[in-house]
């Protein structure tokens, strides 16, 4: 029983820091998006997720709309950015490259 309640604790603890490396994460993805564009995160709505791009460690694809219009359109930009993994088994942004789609 003690050795449930220790492999239990040791999945926890394991389950808590990759929330806050993905919390990390993507708070970095944030702030280079943001940067990217020029445009502050207030009138930005964000959606990211996972995804794979060839030759790095670690992408994330941004969705950001505007929460304004420009000539009656909200406009909408599609971000990938990119991490690799350095020595000290984390991730460094690469670049972050973005496109408006409307």
């Amino acid at each position: 029983m003690k050795a449930f309640f220790i492999t239990a604790a040791l999945v926890l603890s394991s389950s808590f820091a990759s929330a806050g490396a993905m919390k990390e994460i993507s708070y970095m993805t944030t702030e280079s998006v943001l940067e990217t564009l020029g445009i502050d995160e207030s009138i930005l709505s964000l959606d990211q997720k996972f995804t794979q791009v060839a030759g790095y460690d670690l992408a994330i694809i941004t969705m950001a709309r505007g929460n304004y219009k420009v000539k009656g359109v909200a406009p909408t930009f599609k971000c990938i950015t990119v991490f690799k993994k350095n020595s000290d088994n984390w991730y460094d942004i690469v670049k972050t490259e973005c496109e408006t789609l409307k």
